[in-house]
């Protein structure tokens, strides 16, 4: 499907990027049917006039997220493709239940994005090959990247530990001892690649680790 057929959906909470998104479609040739910041929104322009491709925010902020977002229109519109940008690496860092993505949904990464012609491209991938493979995310979780490996409840610990919860208050939330905590952060920095030494703090390690997996700006006084 040529680009200049493609109409497209674009859902972004934050104003700003929602139309620099937009704009950039355009200038490639892709139709925007509508662009919404949230859900409900979504669901209420697609119902009207259903695009080819939704193109979706993972963290629509406190309500539904972007793969709440995917799912519901699979439901309604089977056969429109979808395409998640984020800068999350894994969906688990945004809530702990996404252990799977909707079939045939592209997940991309904002800053793997290699010049100007990704987006578009992957929109069109996204259209052709709905139903056709299972899945043709290059990033289902759990599949590829740095948090392969990594259960939920690592996922969860690290989290805690990027807001500053203790090892004790951890364990106090998650019900079990406070050496078992010591344990899981241990067990996670190494399969994350963090060595444990003395001149470096390892909790302060984790919460780097955990922000760049986040896509937020990492200071080195951090």
């Amino acid at each position: 499907m040529p680009l200049t057929d493609l109409r497209v959906l674009v859902v972004e909470d934050d104003t700003f990027t929602r139309t620099t998104v937009c704009d950039a479609l355009r200038f490639h040739g892709v139709t925007i049917v509508g662009d919404a910041g949230t859900a409900s929104d979504a669901i209420a322009i697609a119902a009207n006039d259903p695009p080819d491709v939704a193109l979706l925010d993972l963290d629509l902020g406190g309500g539904p997220s972007g793969i709440d977002l995917a799912r519901a229109l699979r439901r309604e519109h089977p056969g429109i493709g979808i395409v998640i940008l984020t800068t999350y690496e894994d969906p688990r860092l945004v809530r702990k239940s996404y252990d799977t993505l909707p079939d045939d949904v592209i997940y991309l990464v904002k800053r793997e994005l290699s010049d100007s012609d990704a987006l578009p491209q992957a929109l069109r991938t996204a259209r052709e090959r709905v139903g056709t493979v299972s899945p043709v995310s290059p990033r289902s979780v759990g599949a590829v990247g740095t948090t392969a490996g990594l259960t939920e409840v690592q996922i969860e610990v690290m989290r805690l530990v990027a807001e500053g919860h203790s090892n004790a208050s951890i364990a106090r939330e998650r019900v079990v001892t406070e050496g078992a905590i010591e344990k899981l952060v241990h067990r996670t920095a190494r399969q994350l690649g963090i060595a444990s030494t003395s001149d470096q703090n390892l909790r302060v390690q984790i919460t780097r680790a955990y922000l760049n997996l986040t896509g937020a700006p990492v200071r080195d006084e951090v």
